[in-house]
């Protein structure tokens, strides 16, 4: 067992129930490596070793069907942070919301106006319902596509952004001022200037999104990352701060390595339509949160998971989606899931392709011939999703500004 996290003790069953009398955590550690894909850490099967993630799942929980909200950064973390189902919809099921900075977040909707910021000033956070609840606050970051004015820094006492205008720089190789090397020493200055030892920290990595596009250096960056993540854990760990914490470990999409299916085949994490290897992620807690570990859980319940595991109130957000589906209103295709069936409907029209995710995982067999019943279930359902979950905010932005523009070419997005 990695000695940083030996202070969080062990449990045993699907989790524990604050309701029933157990404490509610006095430090709440969230960390969200980016891009990170479940199946190349070896808590989840992958031969290469990852002992030092690995150490938190260790008496811990491993939740197996773990899913992102979504195949893209901005829309993931904004389902993460508000619990709701981002969508761009536009209530017309031919076409998506314009992609911007405005609208990349998916929560446009829920702005009583039109509001600048990604994530509107009208959602309550999970860092909000944290702060309410007592805990001091703090980030560090190194996504640009969550740096201010983008809207997730609510609810944050200290919010720390790293590599801020860096861009990528020549001969292919990607600008490194916001790896782990940069990050760890960041959040070791963020919490010595906690106020007290009852905080909640959230951290975001980029290491593994920024392995160069080669699927064979894929695994080499997450043994690096894992690597530099245990050197963190022991230096925390050494102030005693994983004792009474709860530690949640999770990534915000996966990333598609040109692994062939019936669907079109791309690499990365864009989607259009989303593949199983580009939301299936990992999903760790130590001790435990309180959910079955067997059951789907998608990004957006994270939020109330933690929130339950510190004894806050969960309640108050409609439900946009039952607990056992999940549908991501992407840019041309709408993809829907509900138990093992998955449906991927393109916006501009043609055959919906379905998949048997429990008996091809891979996703490389279309049974929709087969399963006309459930096609037409889905497209029933998806219909009123599009309507359920459109903006009927007024004046949503159109273009991007240069500042969107710039964090898009540091990303590797836009040239």
């Amino acid at each position: 067992m990695l000695p940083g996290l030996a202070g969080c003790g062990d449990v045993s069953g699907a989790g524990r129930s604050v309701a029933a009398g157990v404490d509610a955590p006095e430090r709440i550690f969230l960390f969200v490596v980016d891009t990170l894909r479940r199946d190349h850490l070896s808590a989840y099967g992958a031969e290469q070793p990852t002992p030092h993630i690995d150490a938190i799942a260790a008496g811990g929980q491993r939740f197996d069907h773990a899913v992102s909200s979504f195949h893209q950064t901005t829309m993931s973390m904004a389902a993460l942070m508000s619990g709701r189902t981002p969508s761009i919809e536009s209530g017309d099921a031919s076409r998506s919301l314009p992609w911007t900075g405005q609208s990349w977040c998916g929560l446009s909707r829920l702005a009583p106006q039109a509001d600048a910021a990604c994530v509107p000033a009208a959602v309550d956070t999970l860092a909000e319902r944290l702060e309410q609840a007592g805990y001091w606050t703090a980030a560090v970051v190194s996504n640009q596509l969550l740096f201010d004015p983008a809207g997730y820094s609510q609810g944050f006492d200290l919010w720390r952004e790293v590599g801020k205008g860096r861009a990528p720089i020549g001969g292919g190789r990607w600008a490194r001022l916001r790896d782990a090397r940069f990050v760890d020493p960041q959040v070791l200055e963020v919490l010595a200037k906690r106020p007290g030892d009852r905080f909640f920290l959230y951290v975001h990595w980029v290491d593994v999104h920024d392995y160069g596009g080669d699927p064979a250096a894929y695994g080499r960056a997450v043994v690096d990352f894992d690597a530099r993540f245990g050197e963190l854990v022991q230096a925390i760990g050494a102030q005693g701060l994983f004792e009474d914490a709860l530690v949640v470990f999770t990534s915000d999409h996966g990333e598609s390595l040109l692994e062939p299916t019936a669907a079109r085949v791309v690499q990365g994490h864009m989607g259009n339509p989303s593949l199983e290897a580009q939301l299936r992620v990992p999903l760790l807690a130590r001790p435990s949160l309180p959910a079955d570990p067997s059951q789907l859980i998608r990004t957006q319940d994270i939020a109330a998971l933690i929130l339950r595991a510190a004894g806050i109130d969960a309640g108050g957000a409609p439900a946009d989606l039952e607990p056992d589906e999940l549908f991501l209103g992407e840019r041309h295709y709408q993809t829907y899931r509900r138990g093992r069936f998955k449906s991927m409907r393109a916006r501009a029209g043609g055959p919906t392709l379905l998949f048997d995710i429990e008996a091809d995982p891979g996703e490389r067999r279309d049974v929709a011939a087969q399963h006309p019943d459930v096609v037409a279930r889905h497209l029933r359902r998806v219909g009123e999703l599009t309507r359920a979950l459109a903006n009927d905010a007024p004046g949503v932005r159109t273009q991007l500004t240069e500042g969107e523009r710039a964090a898009l070419r540091a990303l590797g997005y836009a040239r």
